[in-house]
């Protein structure tokens, strides 16, 4: 699959979307629905560094080695190669993508993320999991704290937190 982006050219959540449709679409070794525009939206508020909500090329790049590294992670815990991953599949996985999360969180997560029929997880429904919590963590470790690992939020904070 051959796409183009030259410097100077930026991509929209929509185009986005289009690319990585495209190119999920045509492989077989994983189970996908496609990546939602929500999901494409949230790639690119949190590698959209000059805050225009577009990525350029570097942006872009920086995205695609991310999704590729999550691809790699997936493929390597989908144990039974069924090209979607179990609740515990997903566990082992989401720690080895760098979240280290107790098991109340990880439930939260099988059940945000996983269809709820057979608590299995598809691509698309991984990174998305993957690139919410990065954003998460990273909003976290953005904000002032004491040292114990708690944080203090005012209102706009907690907005930006839960609406990026």
């Amino acid at each position: 699959m051959k796409f183009s982006l030259t410097q100077g050219q930026e991509i929209s959540a929509f185009g986005l979307q289009r690319i990585l449709n495209k190119v999920v679409s045509s492989r077989s070794d994983i189970k996908t629905d496609g990546f939602g525009l929500e999901t494409c939206r949230n790639m690119v508020n949190l590698m959209d560094k000059d805050g225009n909500g577009q990525l350029g090329l570097v942006e872009f790049k920086t995205l695609w080695d991310k999704i590729q590294k999550f691809l790699k992670i997936y493929k390597k815990n989908d144990l039974d190669q069924s090209g979607t991953m179990s609740s515990t599949e997903m566990r082992v996985a989401v720690e080895e993508a760098g979240f280290h999360l107790n098991n109340q969180l990880s439930q939260i997560i099988v059940s945000r993320y996983s269809d709820l029929d057979n608590l299995t997880l598809d691509f698309d429904n991984f990174v998305s999991c993957l690139i919410r919590l990065e954003a998460i963590f990273k909003m976290f470790y953005s904000l002032p704290k004491d040292g114990d690992g708690a944080i203090e939020l005012n209102l706009n904070q907690w907005l930006s937190l839960v609406m990026g």
